[in-house]
C-alpha cells in the first residue's frame, strides 16, 4: 500500500560544491544556483533537475538554515557565478530577491518552487519564473469524491484576507464541477489562534458542511497552532480534512485524511525545463509566469478515512499512496 505511482494532474548556510568544482564551472558557463531548505523533499526535487539537465549544466546549492543571513547568500552568489538562481520555499526566494538587490543585479533570471503562493510572491520580482505548489481545490476535491461513499457539495475554507484573490479563484473554478466553497475569512492584523479558533468553531457548527479544505498558509499552520487549535477545534468532527503538505496527512498527527499534492521530483523536472527555455533565450526571462504542478501524488490517511466518513475499498486503487 505504500507505494508510490505518479499520476499526470490534469485541470546556510553550507555551500556544497563550489570549491570542488569551481575548474568545471570556468569550463562550463551553465552554472546553476540552488538555493534550499535541507529536507527530503527538496532533495528529491534537485535530484530531478539535476538528472533532467543533465551534464552540460553545473549545479551548486547553497543550504538554507536558521542562521543563514542575506549576506551569505551574496557571498555564495559571488563565488557561483550563475548564470541563473533556483530558490526552493518563500525564504529561499526572499533571499534571492534581497540578494540580487544588494548585488545590484537585476539580470540574473530566477526560478521560484516549492513555496506557499509563488504565483503572488513573484509578481514583485522581476526577470523571474516559477511553479506553484498548491494544488487547484476543485483537483483534490474531484479526486477525494471519487472515494467516498457519500456525496460532496458543500466545503468549508478558513483564508485571511490577503488570500481572498486564492479563494475566490478556487471557488469559481469549482462551480463548474457543482461544489461550493462556503469561505470564512480572517483579517490578516488578528491574533491567528483567535480568528481561527472563531473560524473553526463557526465551521463545525454547520451541519450542511461535506469537507474542510485547508490552504497552505503557514500564518495558521505552525506547530503550535495545529496542536493547540486545529486539533482541538476539529475533534470529533466526521469529515474529511484536506491538507496540502503530506506532513499533515500522517495517521499519527491525527489532522488531515486526504491531500493531492505535487510530486516533487517531478517538480525537479519541470524546473528543469523552465531553466532550458531560459537558456535557450539567452539567458533571460522573455515572459514571467507561474505553471502549475504537471505529476501529483493522491494520498490518504486510511485510519482517520475511516474514522471520519468511511471509504469505497474497491476505490482505493485509485490513490496513489495509502498511509496506514
Amino acid at each position: 500500500m505504500d507505494q508510490v505511482k505518479r499520476t499526470p494532474l490534469w485541470v546556510g548556510a553550507i555551500l556544497v560544491g563550489l570549491a570542488a568544482t569551481s575548474a568545471f564551472g570556468q569550463a562550463n558557463s551553465k552554472h546553476v544556483l540552488v538555493l534550499r531548505p535541507n529536507g527530503v523533499s527538496f532533495e528529491e526535487a534537485e535530484k530531478g533537475m539535476n538528472e533532467t539537465l543533465g551534464p552540460n549544466y553545473q549545479l551548486s546549492e547553497f543550504l538554507i538554515t536558521k542562521e543563514t543571513t542575506v549576506d551569505d547568500v551574496v557571498k555564495a552568489w559571488k563565488g557561483a557565478a550563475p548564470k541563473v538562481v533556483v530558490a526552493m520555499d518563500n525564504k529561499a526566494v526572499g533571499f534571492f530577491r534581497e540578494a540580487r538587490t544588494q548585488l545590484g543585479d537585476s539580470i540574473t533570471p530566477g526560478v521560484a518552487l516549492m513555496g506557499v503562493r509563488i504565483d503572488a510572491t513573484l509578481r514583485s520580482i522581476a526577470n523571474s519564473v516559477g511553479i506553484n505548489y498548491e494544488i487547484p481545490a476543485v483537483t483534490t476535491l474531484i479526486n477525494l469524491r471519487s472515494v467516498l461513499p457519500t456525496p460532496i457539495k458543500k466545503v468549508a475554507v478558513i483564508y485571511r484576507a490577503s488570500m481572498e484573490d486564492l479563494f475566490i479563484r478556487n471557488a469559481e473554478y469549482c462551480k463548474q464541477e457543482n461544489l461550493e466553497l462556503v469561505g470564512w475569512k480572517v483579517a490578516d492584523d488578528v491574533d491567528p489562534k483567535e480568528g481561527l479558533d472563531k473560524a473553526l468553531k463557526a465551521v463545525t457548527d454547520r451541519s450542511d458542511l461535506d469537507a474542510l479544505w485547508v490552504i497552505n498558509d503557514n500564518f495558521f499552520l505552525n506547530a503550535k497552532i495545529i496542536k493547540e487549535v486545529w486539533l482541538p477545534d476539529l475533534a470529533g468532527w466526521k469529515h474529511p480534512v484536506i491538507v496540502g503538505v503530506e506532513s499533515l496527512v500522517v495517521p499519527k498527527l491525527k489532522f488531515g485524511t486526504f491531500a493531492v499534492l505535487p510530486d516533487n521530483y517531478a517538480l525537479g523536472t519541470q524546473a528543469a525545463g523552465l531553466l532550458q527555455e531560459i537558456d535557450d533565450a539567452g539567458w533571460k526571462v522573455d515572459e514571467s509566469k507561474v505553471d502549475q504542478p504537471l505529476s501529483v501524488i493522491k494520498t490518504l490517511n486510511l485510519p482517520g478515512m475511516k474514522n471520519c466518513c468511511g471509504i469505497q475499498k474497491d476505490k482505493l486503487g485509485e490513490v496513489d499512496k495509502v498511509l496506514e
